[in-house]
């Protein structure tokens, strides 16, 4: 009984696998179709284009056969052919504009044709007419002949260069729409092999449908570590004087990546730059903006700009996209080692303030606050200068530490308040790690980003380099939650 039950149920997924596979060749099909019916019409609209370009050197052909007729023998009967393409050419040239702007070609090309067919017949023709009335020989001489010959080969040639644009075009499209109607084909084929092959096997095909999807969630986890790597730093670079630590926890989701992110790299000599931004939504485009944004604020620090410069530069450079909507903040801080202390000139755009963590003392944030980016074209920004003396370390780090969503409110600096005595680094980044993480914080609603800096003294640094010592190592994310810093 319990075989037969299993076998029932393999048989209806098999079915429902079938009919699945059917529904996706008939969406091909319906999709091949529409396309098809596209390119179709565009052809069509093509045809009427060239229909229409070809009017109006008709037209203008007309004009010069009786035009000559009346110069050669005098006889205004001639000129009827002229005067019907004179009354006609306006419509024909209404037309042609029409259909070059809904084929979207040529479009300079045709007003070119119209401004040429009209200044030949309001201009060379009426000047013709009226020297057959005042001065005949000027009319029929070979310089007015032959400038006549100029102006319609001229308009020619500009049919001819317009068709040629047209049908490149039309030749392109069909190619495409061949290699589509063979793609369809292998895909119908495709389809119809695959059906075979589930009626055959309905038994291997439970089994190999369950091994692809744990295949397949594999790949999606190793693309999402790789995405989520690619946008944060590849190794952490060593500061001397200093210890660093960064942990990255991304949340929970459907999305492969959210727009959290940090940096620290080298601004010059003895300056380094960290940052860490937090870019609206998440997805593809949220990386985008996230990928564009590090790399203008290592383009700024290379160029020596000040944190509230490079800011600023940055919204104008988002702005000058069009990011449907998408903001950013940031939390830009440029460190200047020296031998004894360490200056820091911070910013911060619609980004929580970081924490100054002294070596002796309350934590407390820092005062630089300012307009979120990408938004408006003006925004402030009020930069804060800080001094960090040995032992002294600051903390930067993104709303999903001090905003997690509804409950009590969330403040990072208290959390600091118990870290443990003469805090590393890393023992800060983890404290306020797990204070991010702590029950009460309820479900991880959005990525978490923070990186710590910690000032002891550069002076052993050096001291030891004279020895043939190294400088002190960076603090490395030791949480097995915490992503590599990206490069």
């Amino acid at each position: 009984m319990h075989r037969r039950i299993g076998l029932r149920t393999q048989v209806l997924l098999a079915v429902a696998a079938g009919a699945m596979v059917v529904a996706f060749g008939v969406a091909l099909l319906l999709i091949n179709t529409v396309s098809l019916h596209s390119s179709s019409q565009a052809t069509t609209r093509s045809d009427q284009y060239l229909v229409s370009v070809i009017d109006v050197e008709g037209l203008v052909v007309d004009a010069e056969t009786g035009l000559r007729g009346y110069v050669i023998t005098g006889r205004p009967v001639f000129l009827q052919p002229t005067s019907q393409a004179a009354a006609q050419l306006p419509s024909a040239l209404a037309t042609m504009e029409r259909w070059a702007v809904r084929n979207g070609v040529g479009v300079a090309q045709s007003r070119a044709l119209a401004r040429s067919a009209t200044a030949y017949l309001t201009g060379y023709v009426n000047n013709v007419k009226g020297l057959m009335r005042t001065t005949p020989g000027v009319a029929r001489s070979y310089p007015s002949t032959l400038e006549g010959k100029r102006l319609v080969d001229g308009i020619r040639d500009q049919t001819r260069m317009l068709e040629t644009l047209v049908n490149d075009r039309d030749r392109a499209r069909q190619r495409a729409a061949q290699s589509m109607a063979s793609r369809a084909t292998h895909e119908a084929i495709a389809v119809l092999v695959l059906l075979t092959v589930l009626t055959l096997l309905l038994g291997a095909f439970l089994g190999r449908l369950v091994i692809s999807r744990e295949r397949a969630r594999r790949r999606s986890e190793e693309t999402t570590d790789v995405l989520r790597q690619s946008l944060l730093p590849s190794a952490m670079p060593v500061i001397p004087g200093c210890e660093l630590a960064a942990r990255f926890i991304p949340a929970g989701g459907d999305e492969l990546v959210g727009g959290d992110f940090y940096d620290v790299f080298a601004a010059g000599p003895d300056q380094w730059a960290i940052v860490v931004g937090d870019v609206c939504g998440k997805g593809a485009d949220a990386a985008a903006v996230t990928a564009m944004a590090r790399w203008t604020l290592r383009s700024q620090a290379m160029a020596s700009a000040a944190p509230a410069e490079a800011l600023h530069f940055l919204n104008r450079a988002m702005l000058a996209l069009d990011l449907h909507g998408r903001f950013i903040t940031v939390a830009y801080m440029l460190m200047t080692v020296h031998g004894d202390h360490a200056e820091i000139s911070l910013a911060c755009a619609g980004h929580p303030p970081p924490i100054v963590v002294p070596a002796s003392g309350p934590p407390r944030a820092a005062t630089a606050r300012g307009t979120l980016l990408g938004i408006w074209p003006d925004i402030r920004l009020n930069t804060a200068q800080l001094r960090l003396e040995h032992g002294d370390g600051i903390v930067l780090y993104t709303d999903g530490v001090s905003d997690p969503g509804p409950g009590p409110e969330r403040e990072p600096a208290r959390a600091l308040s118990d870290r443990p005595r003469h805090a590393s680094a890393t023992q800060l980044a983890d404290t306020l790690q797990a204070y991010a993480r702590e029950p009460a914080a309820g479900l991880q609603r959005d990525d978490i980003a923070i990186v710590a800096v910690r000032f002891l003294d550069r002076r052993g640094d050096r001291q030891g380099a004279r020895l043939g010592a190294g400088p002190r190592a960076a603090a490395l994310p030791a949480s097995p939650t915490a992503l590599a810093p990206i490069l």
